[in-house]
């Protein structure tokens, strides 16, 4: 269970980071769902610890 578990949390943190990416570059682009550096980098870091989270899930399960 903590496999699965773990690996449902790497493929989220996989997904976060180029969606913050996006979000940041709709900004430029000066789109209606646009995310500021700060947003960005927030939902990026939240990104890298879920996929570190998952990481230390699988290894373990």
């Amino acid at each position: 269970m903590t496999y699965l578990i773990g690996r449902i949390l790497q493929i989220i943190g996989l997904v976060l980071v180029p969606v913050a990416v996006a979000g940041n570059l709709a900004e430029i682009a000066q789109a209606r769902f646009a995310l500021s550096l700060r947003e960005s980098l927030a939902l990026a870091v939240v990104g890298m610890l879920a996929f570190y989270l998952g990481y230390s899930l699988q290894s373990r399960g």
